[in-house]
């Protein structure tokens, strides 16, 4: 049974979610929450949501600060961004605070459900409306970087980026491959310096932007 957490500000929009996902076999409405101050209190008092659907703009707090702050409480939780932004510079921001799923709020049901089922499994997803937005992007070569004609990464190098690209730390990185954080690091530099970016969240940008990227599901 997935255990659901709805933060959302609007009472109606929080009611209409939480209606849909109860219809659904195998989840659960573990608990509403009306900002991202009660989200993280009832989280602190002994929820644990395997899901936390969060909105973007909260009262309180931002969805990319509840994720931050969920990466420290429960690392283990599933962060989806239900959203109506539509934008590129959010999705890149909510996937490096440790969100596993970017939905728009103009998704059907089917599509909510999907994502959520999906990151359930330990999947990254992006709903369809805004992974085909970056392929038009990327098509007609609008709103990005210039893009190199070939960018060598090793086996390793695309390991490490796609675990920093779901929001892992360097520490939490070297853990996973059984490596050091130096060697981590040694990695991070490689790679800044093979896509051109400045720092991680302008790597992971351009990363998504060049298909670097494995892990990340199109809802």
């Amino acid at each position: 049974m997935g255990k659901i957490l709805i933060v959302e500000d609007h009472a109606v929009v929080r009611a209409g979610i939480s209606h849909i996902l109860e219809q659904e076999e195998g989840l659960e409405v573990a608990g509403l929450a009306n900002n991202g101050r009660r989200a993280l209190e009832m989280v602190k008092n002994g929820l644990r949501p395997d899901i936390v659907l969060c909105d973007m703009h909260l009262g309180d707090m931002t969805g990319i600060e509840v994720a931050q702050a969920l990466q420290l409480q429960l690392p283990q939780v599933g962060v989806i961004m239900l959203t109506i932004e539509a934008s590129e510079k959010y999705l890149t921001e909510a996937f490096q605070a440790g969100a596993k799923g970017y939905v728009l709020k103009g998704a059907d049901n089917d599509e909510l459900v999907y994502a959520i089922r999906k990151v359930l499994q330990g999947k990254n997803v992006v709903c369809t409306g805004l992974a085909g937005k970056f392929k038009e992007l990327l098509l007609h070569k609008k709103q990005m970087p210039p893009q190199p004609t070939a960018i060598d990464l090793s086996e390793r190098e695309l390991e490490v980026l796609n675990l920093l690209a779901i929001g892992l730390t360097n520490v939490e990185v070297a853990d996973r491959l059984f490596t050091s954080k130096r060697t981590v690091e040694g990695h991070r530099l490689s790679l800044l310096k093979k896509i051109g970016a400045r720092n991680g969240l302008e790597l992971i940008r351009r990363a998504m932007l060049f298909g670097l990227l494995t892990d990340t599901e199109e809802v």
